[in-house]
């Protein structure tokens, strides 16, 4: 069973039958809570499907088809990926939600992986756009892996300092959309034990990173994720990161999580 959004925000669950039933229908009849569910079951056998869903009516469909055949991660579909991204003028950068931008950037994921990604990101000329959704890639169920987690920790320090001219010139809505997507796929890396850094040079990055998100003025959900996925983290890392809303400086549902993750930060260190 498979858990996803539909067309009025709703969460609901799709099974395999109803999967078996949808893939005898045309991509373009698709409901989004399927094409959401063919991409989280990761099976090509949807990809033929997933394809056709490309040329959706709807937007939003199109763009989770994009995604599903991001999480299937299979080269077959690059082709139709290419064909659909060349089929949309450059004018489409400048609509709302580019649909060019998202294709170009599950392309380089697809391609050439979370490096490459990565190298799009800081040293290409690539529209900032595309390099915005290099990051909205992550809200897809796409398989992580470590290099991914060192790519978003990188690209959220240079996020929260501003360090590149494009990212100045986001409107705020964007700028925190893009950070708490950011930090809900390190939260979905964390359950899934990949932030096991390699390197010592990337918790110090998550913890500058994590205290500067606890610090700065942000949409609360952000501070929560933050608090939520330092029970991962070694303590010592952990209680570092936390250190700005410690000692009752955390209110509301941040320190509802900080508290369960204080008494499993605290079980850890009992067992050590």
């Amino acid at each position: 069973m498979y858990q996803a959004y539909n067309e009025n925000n709703v969460r609901v669950v799709i099974t395999d039958e109803q999967l078996s039933k949808a893939f005898r229908q045309h991509g373009k009849d698709l409901s989004i809570e399927t094409v959401i569910a063919m991409g989280a079951s990761r099976n090509k056998i949807f990809i033929p499907r997933l394809n056709e869903a490309l040329y959706h009516q709807t937007l939003r469909v199109r763009i989770e088809a994009i995604h599903s055949l991001l999480s299937i991660h299979d080269i077959q579909s690059l082709s139709s990926l290419q064909e659909k991204e060349k089929s949309i003028s450059e004018e489409d950068f400048n609509a709302p939600i580019s649909e060019k931008a998202v294709l170009q950037s599950a392309i380089i994921r697809l391609v050439n992986g979370p490096k490459g990604a990565e190298e799009a990101f800081f040293e290409s000329d690539y529209h900032p756009r595309v390099k915005l959704n290099l990051l909205y890639n992550y809200s897809s169920n796409m398989i992580l892996l470590s290099e991914d987690v060192e790519f978003i920790i990188n690209a959220l320090g240079s996020f929260l300092f501003k360090d590149r001219e494009w990212i100045q010139k986001l409107k705020r809505d964007d700028y925190e959309d893009v950070i708490i997507c950011a930090l809900e796929a390190l939260w979905n890396a964390s359950e899934k034990r990949l932030l096991t850094l390699s390197s010592i040079k990337y918790y110090q990055k998550l913890i500058a990173i994590g205290k500067q998100i606890l610090n700065i003025k942000i949409d609360s959900y952000a501070k929560e994720i933050v608090a939520i996925f330092a029970k991962y983290l070694p303590p010592k890392y952990a209680y570092e990161m936390l250190e700005p809303i410690m000692n009752g400086k955390a209110k509301g549902d941040i320190a509802k999580e900080l508290t369960h993750t204080l008494s499993i930060l605290h079980q850890k260190e009992k067992e050590a």
